[in-house]
C-alpha cells in the first residue's frame, strides 16, 4: 500500500456504500452553478447589447467575470473557467467596440477635435 494507507483503518463514515457528497458540499457546488449560470447571463447580455446598437458597456463583462471567479471558488471548476473566459472576452469586445476598432460598430467614446484648440503645432 502507498502513501501510509492501511488496509485495516477503515472509516465508519464509508462502510463500502458509495460516496455521496455531505449536504453542504452539494449546496456549495449548486451554488456556484448558479453563479456560474448568471455570469453567463451577463455575459450573453453584453454581446447583445453590443451588437444591438446600444452603448457598449464593460459591468456586464466585469459582472459575469466576478460570478465566473465566485462559481469557480464554490466548486464549479469546469463552468467558472468557462464563465470567465467568456466574460473576460465579452470584456474586451465591448472596449473594442466602444474605441471603434469593431468595424459597422460607431465609437461610442467621445470624440475629440484633430488639432487642439489654442495650441501651437
Amino acid at each position: 500500500m502507498s502513501e501510509g494507507r492501511d488496509r485495516n483503518n477503515i472509516s465508519p463514515e464509508r462502510d463500502d456504500a458509495p460516496f455521496r457528497p455531505r449536504r453542504e458540499d452539494q449546496a456549495r457546488s449548486l451554488a456556484g452553478k448558479i453563479s456560474c449560470v448568471i455570469g453567463i447571463l451577463f455575459a450573453v447580455y453584453g454581446i447583445v447589447i453590443v451588437l444591438g446598437g446600444g452603448a457598449p458597456s464593460v459591468t456586464s463583462g466585469v459582472l459575469g467575470a466576478g460570478l465566473g471567479i465566485l462559481g469557480y471558488f464554490l466548486g464549479s471548476r469546469r463552468l467558472g473557467t468557462a464563465t470567465i473566459i467568456l466574460s473576460v472576452a465579452v470584456l474586451f469586445f465591448g472596449l473594442a467596440a466602444s474605441q471603434g476598432l469593431i468595424p459597422g460598430i460607431d465609437a461610442s467614446d467621445r470624440g475629440l477635435p484633430a488639432v487642439e484648440p489654442r495650441s501651437n503645432y
